[in-house]
This record gives C-alpha cells, structure tokens and sequence, in this order.
C-alpha cells in the first residue's frame, strides 16, 4: 500500500492515531487537544466527530492538590478498540489556554511546543499508556486542567479527555521568631506571639514542662501560666495545614522563683560598740539583699549586696536579711548580736586639789570613779608635770619651774577601747617660795576672798604709793594710800600669787603674796 503524505497543516487534533498509512508516527503536532484554548483536536486529520470518554487522564496527584513545584506523575490511556496505530496529546492548560507547570517526556512520549504538549514518539498497535512528569506551577496558580486527545487508525475515531486538579496547601516555611518575655516568673501569666506563617492553617504551640498554655492554641498569640511546678525551656511554634507542618521556631524562657533564703550570715556576734564590722551571706547573681540592723547601729556600705560594712552602736539585737529579685522576696534570715561590748563609761571629774604651791607640795594624787578595765590619765601642757597611774587613781609629779594652770583629764579603757574623756580639772599652781618680808613700817596682809589687800602702815610719810602686778609684770593696780594706819583695797583679785610694790618716804617694800580664793 502506498502512503499518501498530506501537508500537517491537515493533522490538528491532539492525539493522532496513525495507520500503516499515517504522516505522524512519531508524534502528534502541537496544539490539538480539543482545549478551548487550542481549538482544535485530532478529527481534523482522522475525521469524524470526537467523542469524550472520562477518566482516560490520571496522575498521583492528591486529592488535596497539587504542590507549586511539585513533580508529579501522569499517565495517559487511550480507549479506542479496533485495529491501527494508537497516540496521544496532552497538555495542561487554563480556559485561555496558558500554559500552567511543565511537562517532562517519559518513556515512549516526547514534547512539542516547547514544554507545553506531550505526545507519542513512536505509534504502534500495543502501546496504549504514556507516563511522564509534570513540574506544577507557582503558589496562587488554582485550578488547572489536563486536556487530552486519543486517536487509533486514519480514518478512524477520536476521543476527548480531562483531568482537572485544584491547588493544594504547601508545607508551611518555618515560623519566625516569637516574641515575648525571656525570663519569666512563677505564678505568672505571659503572652507570646509569632508572625503570620504564609499557608498556615493553625499553629501547634508547645510551652515549657510544667506550664499551660492557658488561650490561644491553634493562633499566632497565647497566653502561658507558669506555676511552680515549671522548668526552664522552649516556647516553640510551628504552622500546619492539610500538607503539613512547618519547622518550628524556639525561643528559650528561663522560669525564675522568688530568692531562696539566703546561706547563714556570717559575723561577729558580740562586737564592741563604735567598731566596725563586716555581715555577709553568700551572693546570689541577680538577688539583692535588704539588711536591717539593731537600732543605734549603721550601715556604712553595702546596702543592696551581699555583704555590709556596719558601725555598732550599743544594743544588742537581730541583723537580718532578706532576699528579693524580680520575681519578689524570699524568706528573710536573722543573726543575733548576743551582748555588744560597751566602751567603758565616761569617768567622773578627777578629784584632788585644785591649787598646789610649789613651796611645800610637788606631788598631787588624783582619782576618779571606778568602772573601766584601766584608765588613762592626761596633764596639760605637759611643762606642768607628769601623771602616773592606770587605775582610777593617778599622782602628779609637778614641775618645779612651772606655775600657772594646769588640765587634768582621764579616759576609761576596756577590750573595746577607749571612753570619752572625762570633764578636766583645772589645778592653779603657784610657787611662793622666797616671797619678801615685810618692810619696816609696811606690812601686807592677803584676803581670805575676793581679793581683799589689808595694808598696815606706820611710817614717817603722810603718803604711799601701791602697785599690784602679777608674776609677768603687768600691773594690775597703780594707786596711793595714807602713809599711817591701817588700809584696806579690794581689787578683787583672783587666787594667785601676784607682787605688791609700796613706796612711803625712805620705806619700801617689794614682795610676793598668795591670794587664796
């Protein structure tokens, strides 16, 4: 028999079945599908009308849909009975007739127009299945279309068929991160949230062991109660739908409790009073410390850490300590001072004499009250003397070039130091030794008090002159007086020695007295 070749332009339906006589046995042209967008199907070279017959397109797509960018299988299946070579064409198109995803050739097919149709490579009268892969289309496609065309023989039948699948979800990508507090407390309730999950459906929270998750499941934001019974961990979320879930994100809470009570506070427990001394318990990272302590005592330094500086003041009493962070306080924990030692008491004022003259007296005991371990004693200036003694009775050992004031103080002494010093006493010490006798017809005689000077006189002269000066020469009384009889001044002079000038006629008397107060 022989072939008759027609121009292809005649051969535009979409599968091809070739006889012994055919043009195409290697494979349909383009474009002849029956798709509304191709418009034409392979009853233009094979003749007659195309039938439809369902069902003659199938894939391993599921019926959740198809994946963008997923590669799936299809396999077409011509029907005709009858005698004749059997082909093909698919193509998978939208009512526009645009391509939607690619198709790869598989074993007995091959493509055309590109990637856009599939047919036969080689016609025969066996083969009636063609597999090959399709590469679906980006995300947002929807619905695509599968149109196939069967033919066997020239002239012979032809028929139509459809394979429609919907989009389906894909996996969701990983979720981004959560937002939300890192470090927690116990009984606590906190909010986390994460970004939108393109494609999700739900979103599967997981919170820590021991937390609940307590709203909010299944959403982009929950809500979490942390109770005590709960760990530090994850806060996970991942997003899922028909396809699948998506890789979860992490975000790491450390749940944190109250402070526990501290270690024991380490110290002195019977300190001396005035001294300073150290209070400390083992530091805690992110614990602060509020310490209390006895009253009359200070914090110096510390306050808020760890360990605290303190100056003792008198009493006895708790220092305590109580922990706190950001979750609240814990129990607090006590130190007691048993007994604080005292410094001794102020002594009373040193008793002994308050004026001494040198001319019969160059030692002077000196006491005070009892109370202290031992006392220290103190003479100013030190020109007047020196103080011996360490116990509430002290002597002073004068010097015998000094005249003038002198201050004598003590201070208690014990295992904690010293006390304050005790009011001084002020000891006036003269030296009346080698003062003049009276003058002949002169005579003086010192007050008991107030200064009073008792003149007797019994010269020749009907006037005397009278100075007073004290011991550096200042003149303290320039005057006269009758030169016969008794005279008294009174110039209130204090206790002291001081030196008396008088002048009546050829007498004269130059000499020292001792005004006692």
């Amino acid at each position: 028999m022989r072939i008759k070749h027609l121009p292809w332009i005649f051969f535009a339906a979409a599968v091809i079945v070739f006889s012994s006589s055919t043009n195409y046995p290697n494979g349909a042209p383009s474009g002849v599908t029956g798709s509304p967008g191709d418009g034409s199907n392979c009853t233009s070279c094979h003749g007659g009308t195309a039938t439809t017959t369902a069902g003659k397109i199938t894939s391993n797509i599921p019926a959740s849909g198809y994946i963008a960018g997923q590669t799936y299988q299809i396999t077409a299946t011509n029907p005709l009975t009858g005698s004749g070579k059997l082909g093909f064409e698919v193509s998978p198109q939208n009512a526009t007739g645009t391509q939607l995803g690619t198709l790869v050739a598989g074993s007995g097919s091959k493509l055309v127009g590109g990637t856009k149709y599939v047919t036969h490579s080689n016609a025969n009268t066996t083969t009636n299945t063609w597999t090959f892969n399709w590469i679906a289309p980006a995300a947002g496609t929807g619905e695509v279309t599968f149109y196939g065309a069967f033919a066997r023989n020239k002239p012979g039948p032809t028929t139509l068929s459809t394979l429609t699948v919907q989009e389906g979800a894909a996996v969701p990508p990983a979720a981004g991160p959560i937002t939300g507090a890192a470090s927690v407390c116990m009984n606590n309730t906190e909010t986390y949230s994460v970004g939108t999950i393109s494609g999700a459906t739900s979103y599967v929270w997981t919170a820590p062991a021991g937390a609940s998750i307590m709203s909010g499941q299944g959403t982009t934001s929950i809500s979490v109660y942390y109770n005590p019974a709960s760990i530090s961990s994850n806060i996970s979320v991942y997003g899922s739908n028909t396809a699948g879930s998506g890789a979860a994100s992490n975000k790491m809470v450390a749940v944190n409790s109250t402070p526990a009570q501290t270690s024991s506070i380490a110290g002195n427990n019977a300190p001396c009073q005035a001294s300073s001394q150290t209070y400390s318990v083992s530091a805690v990272s992110g614990v602060s410390y509020a310490w209390n302590v006895p009253a009359g005592s200070v914090i110096s330094s510390g306050q808020g850490t760890s360990s605290i500086n303190v100056t003792m003041g008198a009493n006895s009493g708790d220092i305590t300590v109580v922990p706190s962070n950001t979750c609240g306080t814990g129990v607090m924990s006590n130190f007691t001072i048993a007994s604080i030692g005292l410094l001794p008491s102020t002594p009373t004022t040193p008793a002994g004499p308050t004026m001494v003259n040198l001319q019969n007296t160059m030692m002077s005991d000196y006491s005070t009250s009892a109370g202290a371990d031992s006392y220290e004693w103190q003479i100013s200036p030190a020109a007047a003397g020196v103080i011996t003694g360490t116990t509430a009775t002290a002597q002073v050992m004068w010097n015998a070039g000094y005249t003038g004031n002198a201050n004598i103080s003590v201070k208690g002494v014990n295992a904690c130091g010293l006390s304050n010093s005790s009011p001084v006493v002020t000891v006036q010490v003269l030296n009346t030794t080698g003062l003049g006798e009276d003058a002949s017809g002169i005579r003086v005689i010192a007050g008991q008090s107030n200064g009073y000077l008792t003149f007797e006189m019994n010269t020749t002269a009907n006037q005397a002159s009278v100075m007073i000066l004290d011991l550096s020469g200042r003149v303290l009384l320039n005057t006269t007086i009758p030169g016969q009889g008794s005279q008294q001044i009174s110039h209130q002079l204090k206790a002291g020695v001081y030196i008396v000038v008088v002048e009546a006629g050829t007498s004269r008397l130059n000499k020292k007295i001792l005004v006692i107060g």
